[in-house]
């Protein structure tokens, strides 16, 4: 992979528009365009200013990822290691078996818009479909086998 492919994405990792990562490395959209189709190598000062917004600039620069410190993270990343982090015992259970789920995507389908329907695959024991209320705390195993 390229240099303009990795600098895309960060750019996308962070979730930042063209004109919003240019204007963090003090240039125009039109720049951060031409970066990317690899027509203008970025300098110092860009990379330099991306960096303030979480961009991994050695990674962009050599293809290996810097160390995960605060620094190097998005701010979506940074405010959930900082919830981690602030969290109980039980707080964090949670936020890890989210963190599971959410690693298991590629195996749930969720259908979002007039209708309430989640069908999550995969090894889970059981699928509810249809409109649901809670109306009590809820309960999810994961990582769990049965034997």
């Amino acid at each position: 992979m390229s240099v303009f492919a990795r600098l895309r994405e960060e750019r996308e990792r962070l979730g930042l528009t063209q004109e919003a990562f240019g204007s963090a490395g003090g240039v125009l959209k039109g720049a951060v365009i031409n970066y990317e189709k690899g027509t203008r190598f970025p300098d110092v000062s860009f990379l330099a200013g991306v960096a303030n917004v979480g961009a991994d600039v050695q990674y962009i620069v050599t293809g290996r990822r810097a160390d995960q410190s605060s620094a190097t993270l998005a701010p979506a990343e940074r405010a959930l290691l900082d919830s981690f982090s602030q969290a109980d015992e039980a707080g964090r259970a949670v936020l890890s078996g989210v963190a599971e789920l959410a690693k298991r995507a590629a195996h749930a389908t969720i259908a979002v818009g007039h209708s309430s329907r989640v069908t999550i695959g995969g090894d889970v024991g059981q699928q509810v479909n249809g409109d649901q209320t809670v109306t009590a705390p809820m309960t999810f195993n994961v990582g769990s086998k049965r034997k």
